[in-house]
This record gives C-alpha cells, structure tokens and sequence, in this order.
C-alpha cells in the first residue's frame, strides 16, 4: 500500500509523519483537504474541511495556519474551553501553478512570512515560476520577488562554495532571465548587490556592458 505524508503542528514545531493506513485518504475530497485539532486537556476532536486555497495559503507558515484553523473553530475547546491543541494537517496541496498564480495576484496571500524568494528557488519550481511570469496578470512586488527567485538559482549554482551546484541548471536558467530582461530591470532594486556581482556579469546585458550592475539602482538592500 502506498504511503501519504502528514503533519503534525505541535507547540510551533511541525513533524512529518509517513502512514500506510491513511493511504488514499485525499481521493474522496479531491480539491479539498481534512485538517484535525486535538485539545490537550480532554482529547476532544475536531475536524475541519478546507479548500486547497486556503489550505495554501501560508502553506509554509505554521502559525498562520494554525491562526486560520482557530479562526475556523474558534480559539477554545467546546468541550473543555482548553487553548491548548495539536494539529493535524493531512495531506498539505503541492505548490503548483494554480497556487503560485493565486500567490502572484493576491496581495494578501503569502506562502511564509518572510523570505520566498529562498523558498521558490528551487529547480522544482522553476517550470511554473516561468509560466506565472509570463501568464499571470502579477503584482509588481511578486515579479521582483519571482525575478529574484531566479537570480538566486543562478548564484546558487555559481558560487564555489555549493558542492552540489548544477551547471545545466544554472545555464537554463540564465537563459530565461536574457529572455526577460525587461522584468529583471524592474526587479533590479530588489535584488541584493551580492546576488548581482555574481548573477549579472553572466547575462547577456552583462556581458555587452562588462559592468555588474548595469542597471541604475535608487536603493540597496
């Protein structure tokens, strides 16, 4: 029987949990997802059922999510009026496309608090941050961010210091930012210096300039 993964939000930590016997536990709810709060006190059970959106929303941010379950259900037990719970979440949404979408065009949605950048720079994301960038009608402030997200693959890549850099990755990637150099000099105030000094020299504008920083900057991180 295959496994699922679970997580288990206690006291602000989160621990994922692999078990056979909630296999296939997702299929009758599709596009939804089963949450359960457990008060500490008596043991009382509380199971909530919530669309994938807001499931995503603050998908990587354990205390928004335990903020928006409290939300739901109240911030007491019914049973003993107990403030004290563990949570189970079964089952978190992948970030795909439709979510990161949302993300882009919804200034009150967020994945964590701080830094997503760091968290969307992964090659696993890299196919649907492209498809956002040019599909989405985005925010100004999430372009720079996604913009930066692609800088950092590239840094990250680079640097010596990273044994695991990946130069095919690093040349795609490079690749679709001269694609889209329009969206990159807008995103340049966001990006740190030390990600340019690395990044920029790499990029076709780069080259032809044989400058870092070939974009005026009016503020540095």
């Amino acid at each position: 029987m295959d496994t699922q993964s679970f997580v288990v939000l206690r006291e602000g930590t989160v621990h994922w949990v692999t078990m056979g016997y909630i296999s296939n536990l997702m299929t009758q709810y599709s596009e939804t997802y089963k949450i359960e709060r457990i008060c500490t006190v008596c043991g009382h059970t509380e199971k909530l059922i919530v669309t994938k959106r807001d499931t995503a929303c603050g998908m990587f941010d354990i205390w928004k999510i335990k903020r928006n379950i409290n939300k739901k259900l109240g911030k007491s037990c019914k049973q003993c009026s107990s403030t004290n719970f563990t949570f189970t979440v079964y089952k978190r949404p992948d970030l795909d496309f439709d979510v990161l979408k949302e993300w882009a065009i919804n200034p009150d949605f967020d994945l964590m608090p701080q830094d997503e950048e760091l968290l969307l720079a992964d090659q696993l994301y890299l196919d649907i941050i492209l498809q956002v960038l040019d599909k989405a009608p985005i925010l100004d402030h999430k372009r720079d961010l996604l913009m930066d997200a692609l800088c950092i693959i590239v840094y990250d890549n680079t640097i010596e210091d990273n044994p695991k850099r990946d130069k095919e990755l690093k040349e795609r990637v490079v690749e679709e930012l001269n694609k889209r150099q329009e969206k990159l000099k807008l995103a340049d105030n966001w990006i740190m210096d030390y990600i340019k000094d690395v990044v920029y020299p790499q990029l076709e504008f780069g080259k032809q300039n044989d400058t870092k920083h070939p974009y005026p900057c009016t503020h540095h991180q």
